[in-house]
């Protein structure tokens, strides 16, 4: 406890002391005073009990709305870069029935419906050359800033983006083991449509969480972006 701290308590128990000293002084009732000392005394522990549970719920709750926005921040600013561009570059090989303006979520009530859409849909990747060397440099080129993301201690808690991240880091690591594109083999290839896939999958869900953030926090960026996304001008977004 610091000095001050200490001092301050000092002070308030004196001052208090005082107090009761004046109305011992003034009424000359001894025993009414050692009454309501003994009553403000028992009433100390209640008082405790309720400022400590309401206003450290008060205060949990304060920190963890901070720290919640903190880590939706984060994440935001992964889909103004990578993540849009991985997104633009995987469905050109991607076959599914939804779109990235089915994903917007403008209620959060709907983000586990959507989550479980995500999970449920029939996702195909058939890489192709072009698709591959694309993916591969926006990945490679991003390597430092997905090491960034993954020490940041805000993240732990976000298990979907987590899992995002290590698809990432697994991918880099299968681009160092296979090498180049036409050094792949059938089994490569497929092994490559599979983990693109997941990542996609975990990109998707990821998704829809960042454009709720979005529009609960930027309403005015949400909707130029919904805009562009509906008209098909995705690209523009980056």
């Amino acid at each position: 406890m610091k000095k001050r701290t200490i001092w301050t308590v000092v002070g308030l128990v004196f001052l208090s002391a005082v107090i009761y000293g004046i109305q011992i002084f003034v009424f000359k009732d001894i025993k009414t005073t050692e009454f309501y000392i003994l009553q403000d005394l028992a009433f100390v522990p209640i008082s405790f009990a309720i400022t400590t549970i309401v206003v450290g719920q008060i205060m949990d709750d304060r920190q963890k709305a901070e720290s919640e926005h903190k880590t939706r921040m984060l994440t935001s600013t992964f889909f103004t870069g990578l993540g849009s561009q991985l997104f633009e570059e995987i469905s050109k090989i991607a076959t599914m029935d939804i779109s990235p303006n089915d994903l917007l979520c403008e209620d959060e009530k709907k983000i586990p419906e959507q989550l479980r859409r995500i999970e449920e849909e029939n996702i195909q990747i058939q890489i192709n050359k072009e698709g591959f060397e694309n993916i591969e440099q926006l990945i490679q080129s991003a390597k430092m800033e997905l090491m960034e993301l993954a020490s940041n201690p805000l993240l732990l808690e976000q298990e979907c983006f987590t899992q995002l991240l290590w698809g990432l880091f697994h991918l880099l690591d299968e681009f160092r083991l296979r090498g180049v594109y036409d050094q792949l083999s059938e089994a490569d290839i497929a092994h490559y449509n599979s983990d693109i896939e997941k990542m996609f999958r975990l990109l998707l869900k990821n998704w829809v969480k960042n454009s709720y953030f979005v529009h609960s926090t930027y309403p005015n960026f949400y909707g130029a972006v919904k805009e562009r996304i509906t008209k098909g001008d995705f690209n523009e977004t980056n």
